[in-house]
């Protein structure tokens, strides 16, 4: 007892002698630093120091102006006029517009072509520049002009409060529907059960759930989702700083339809719980590429002299005890490129006959519109569509004989083979095109067509 208690006295003695210090040292640089520190930067420079020597990522120490931009990440609020931008040949183009928002009650569309902001040209600007001339204070108005297919359009929309929608579903032609989670932050659960049960109504037969680029949010969210598909079990295991496991429990229900996961590089945290649980129960299979890995869970604490910390408790295992963190999941069919991921999920869960429309930085295949600026080329007034999109959405393969300088593009056991100079075949920015006439030639069952400055391809699967 006595050397424990004169262990004690000593930590205690060097801990004040240590927090002396940091004070002095402080109290000196402010004096004499040729910057004139305040005391605020080098508290500051303090608490980041503490957060930085731990080597986490995911920890974090948030000011009060910081958590409230943290907080309105998570939940996808932003003030502006509602729409989401792409672009080709540099030009700039809306790709989405917010339902109910300032663009949408303006009458703007999808593939309206920006001109202007308040008198000032858009040409030539970079992302960066057009939403910094396009955000601003809620409430205050912009002047926005639009072509759409040949006609100016002037628009004064005035910016608001922006919420994104969370969760957003389409049905697909043969009962396959699509349904997006952007993120699992507040009511996500709930939205998600909303367009699921529209989908089930409409005759859902198969299911697409969408969690690419979603970076994660509230664990009880992604609870709730798995209990839609698994009966009974664990979402995950939680192991805490002892290494005791505390795992998730699921009460839920089954499905009879398949379901397909769509994952990236991006999809990130609670969704890697959810994703995971899906793979490891056979509820699901995921496509896409190996996602990101983050496999460990944060708390949030209320700092009492000020601000917040995001501090990480816990790292879950898969329930089949695979580890995340660091590791990511692999897809089930590795499947690179947007577009591609999309259709190889759809053709997966059954899907036939799809219809893509490619143009004006999009891509929109049986309605999931997706951003994509080297989607499409034009040569002499013709239009060329890049060739491995283009044998995605045939269900071929393509293959370069770099000997032989041929491009093989192979569907349904034939292959066609042609020279990689021939005037069918187009080269831009390392990406090979193909004139949408020759696919054609080589796909019977293509049908194309013109339509306001975009091509529309259909395909006829037997």
């Amino acid at each position: 007892m006595l050397l424990l208690s004169s262990f004690l006295a000593s930590s205690a003695t060097a801990a004040a002698a240590t927090a002396t210090q940091t004070e002095d040292v402080k109290k000196l640089l402010e004096e004499y630093h040729l910057s004139k520190p305040t005391d605020e930067e080098l508290n500051d420079a303090a608490i980041q120091g503490m957060v930085d020597a731990l080597g986490d990522p995911y920890t974090e120490y948030f000011t009060d102006e910081e958590w409230q931009q943290f907080q309105d990440y998570l939940e996808q609020t932003y003030v502006g006029i509602g729409i989401v931008l792409t672009e080709e040949d540099g030009l700039t183009y809306v790709q989405d517009v917010i339902p109910s928002g300032p663009a949408a009650q303006a009458g703007v569309k999808s593939g309206d072509r920006i001109v202007s902001v308040d008198g000032q040209s858009v040409e030539g600007k970079s992302y960066a520049e057009l939403n910094s001339m396009l955000v601003g204070k809620a409430g205050t108005g912009v002047v926005v002009v639009f072509n759409r297919n040949g006609a100016r359009l002037t628009r004064t929309i005035v910016r608001a409060d922006i919420q994104l929608p969370t969760a957003t579903s389409v049905m697909m032609p043969g009962g396959v529907g699509y349904l997006r989670l952007t993120a699992f932050n507040t009511g996500a659960a709930e939205k998600f059960n909303a367009e699921l049960a529209k989908l089930e109504k409409a005759g859902l037969k198969s299911l697409i759930v969408d969690l690419r680029d979603n970076g994660g949010g509230y664990i009880d969210q992604a609870q709730k989702i798995a209990e839609d598909f698994i009966a009974s079990g664990v979402l995950a295991h939680m192991t805490d700083r002892d290494g005791a496991d505390h795992p998730l429990e699921l009460n839920g229900v089954t499905k009879s339809y398949p379901v397909y996961v769509l994952v990236n590089g991006n999809t990130a945290s609670a969704s890697e719980l959810l994703s995971g649980a899906l793979q490891d129960y056979g509820v699901a299979k995921l496509i896409g590429a190996q996602t990101y890995g983050k496999g460990v869970v944060q708390q949030i604490l209320n700092v009492p002299s000020g601000g917040m910390l995001k501090v990480t408790i816990e790292e879950y295992y898969t329930p089949n005890g695979r580890k995340v963190n660091g590791s990511g999941l692999k897809p089930d069919i590795a499947v690179s490129g947007d577009v591609e991921q999309l259709l190889a999920a759809y053709r997966a869960a059954g899907g036939k006959s799809p219809t893509m429309t490619v143009g004006k930085g999009t891509v929109d295949v049986n309605g999931v519109r997706t951003g994509q600026p080297a989607a499409l080329l034009r040569r002499d007034g013709e239009p060329y569509v890049n060739l491995r999109l283009a044998a995605a959405f045939a269900g071929a393969v393509v293959r370069y004989d770099s000997a032989a300088k041929t491009i093989a593009f192979t569907r349904g056991g034939e292959t066609v083979r042609v020279k990689t100079t021939d005037a069918g075949l187009q080269v831009s920015e390392g990406a090979s095109y193909v004139d949408v006439r020759l696919l054609a030639k080589w796909v019977p069952a293509l049908k194309w067509s013109r339509s306001a400055g975009t091509v529309v391809l259909s395909l006829q699967d037997s």
